[in-house]
């Protein structure tokens, strides 16, 4: 589709469409921005109410925003082109279903405390393992270049720092959110600022 202007100036359909990686880009600085403040906001946030929905929607924004992280680096090959990759992400894919699973049963509170719940709750932690795992694949794979294969690293390896820093006295309140910060929604302005990655990258 063409649009002419007064001006001569002519736009395609293609021209005001954003780039997949820039919209993954966008989706995951705006998402991980959300889901930090609401975090921060109803921290000790306990049964449903205002806290549980707000919590529970930015954190499936959050995991929609790293699904369509993993989608473009299956669809870049990062990681590489063969089975042990394709696996892998599948494997990632599984785990993210049933991270949002556990934000929606938050959300509504609902089968707190049960087996069902307990089972869909431990896929959060596990699925910030396999982004780590993901993250040092992308790194020695070399496919994503410059800024954009340290700052995936850094970004996907959140647990690894995550963890022991919630243990520190003074900064283990804050340390864990900082990096995510400074992690995910850092790699989001990257990828804007890459504009464009192919099969090639």
């Amino acid at each position: 589709m063409t649009t002419s202007l007064t001006s001569g100036t002519t736009f395609t359909a293609d021209t005001a469409a954003v780039h997949p990686t820039r919209a993954v880009g966008i989706s995951l600085t705006g998402a991980t921005l959300a889901w930090l403040t609401a975090t921060t906001l109803w921290a000790d946030n306990e049964g449903f109410g205002l806290g549980s929905i707000v919590g529970g929607a930015s954190a499936l924004a959050f995991q929609a925003a790293l699904i369509g992280l993993l989608t473009l680096q299956v669809r870049t090959r990062a990681m590489g082109a063969g089975k042990v990759a394709r696996s892998f992400h599948q494997l990632q894919f599984g785990l993210m279903g049933g991270a949002v699973v556990s934000s929606i049963l938050d959300m509504f509170w609902l089968a707190h405390g049960s087996i069902v719940w307990a089972v869909f709750d431990v896929c959060w932690p596990l699925s910030m393992l396999g982004m780590f795992g993901i993250g040092i694949r992308i790194a020695i794979a070399g496919r994503w270049t410059g800024a954009l294969r340290w700052q995936t690293l850094f970004a996907q390896s959140w647990l690894f720092w995550a963890i022991p820093l919630m243990a520190v006295p003074a900064i283990g309140q804050f340390a864990p959110a900082a990096q995510l910060l400074l992690g995910y929604t850092v790699l989001g302005v990257v990828l804007y600022r890459r504009g464009e990655l192919g099969t090639s990258v």
